[in-house]
Protein backbone atom coordinates (compact mmCIF):
# COMPACT_ATOMS: atom_id res chain seq x y z
CA UNK A 1 0.00 0.00 0.00
CA UNK A 2 1.23 3.27 -0.84
CA UNK A 3 1.23 6.44 1.29
CA UNK A 4 -0.92 9.13 0.79
CA UNK A 5 -0.68 11.88 -1.47
CA UNK A 6 -0.67 16.01 -0.61
CA UNK A 7 -4.25 15.54 -2.82
CA UNK A 8 -5.42 12.45 -0.15
CA UNK A 9 -4.26 14.40 2.81
CA UNK A 10 -6.18 17.77 1.91
CA UNK A 11 -8.67 16.12 0.64
CA UNK A 12 -9.26 14.43 4.63
CA UNK A 13 -8.32 17.72 5.96
CA UNK A 14 -11.58 19.17 4.08
CA UNK A 15 -14.42 16.57 5.03
CA UNK A 16 -16.58 19.25 7.04
CA UNK A 17 -15.70 22.16 5.41
CA UNK A 18 -18.72 24.53 4.03
CA UNK A 19 -18.42 25.88 0.83
CA UNK A 20 -17.35 28.24 -0.11
CA UNK A 21 -14.51 28.97 1.60
CA UNK A 22 -11.73 31.29 2.06
CA UNK A 23 -8.02 30.13 2.67
CA UNK A 24 -8.58 30.63 6.06
CA UNK A 25 -11.45 28.59 6.55
CA UNK A 26 -9.70 25.46 4.72
CA UNK A 27 -6.68 26.07 7.05
CA UNK A 28 -8.56 26.29 10.24
CA UNK A 29 -9.96 22.83 8.95
CA UNK A 30 -6.90 21.46 8.12
CA UNK A 31 -5.45 22.69 11.87
CA UNK A 32 -8.70 20.88 13.82
CA UNK A 33 -8.07 17.79 11.70
CA UNK A 34 -4.08 18.01 12.41
CA UNK A 35 -2.76 17.33 9.06
CA UNK A 36 0.21 18.82 8.65
CA UNK A 37 0.54 17.79 4.99
CA UNK A 38 -2.46 19.42 3.86
CA UNK A 39 -1.50 22.58 5.95
CA UNK A 40 1.49 22.90 4.41
CA UNK A 41 -0.07 22.53 0.77
CA UNK A 42 -2.64 24.86 1.71
CA UNK A 43 -0.42 27.67 2.93
CA UNK A 44 0.70 27.76 -0.91
CA UNK A 45 -2.80 28.52 -1.97
CA UNK A 46 -3.84 32.39 -3.07
CA UNK A 47 -6.14 34.24 -1.13
CA UNK A 48 -9.53 33.61 -2.63
CA UNK A 49 -12.67 31.91 -1.85
CA UNK A 50 -13.02 28.51 -3.25
CA UNK A 51 -16.58 27.65 -3.94
CA UNK A 52 -16.02 23.39 -3.60
CA UNK A 53 -13.80 20.76 -2.67
CA UNK A 54 -13.04 20.63 -6.45
CA UNK A 55 -11.38 24.37 -6.85
CA UNK A 56 -9.47 23.57 -3.96
CA UNK A 57 -8.29 20.28 -5.40
CA UNK A 58 -7.34 21.69 -8.32
CA UNK A 59 -5.56 24.83 -6.92
CA UNK A 60 -3.76 21.53 -5.17
CA UNK A 61 -2.52 20.26 -8.35
CA UNK A 62 -1.18 16.58 -8.69
CA UNK A 63 1.62 16.52 -5.25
Amino acid sequence: MSAPTVREHVEHALEEVEFPATKDDLMDAAIRKGEATAIQALRELPETDYADRHAVLKAVGDR
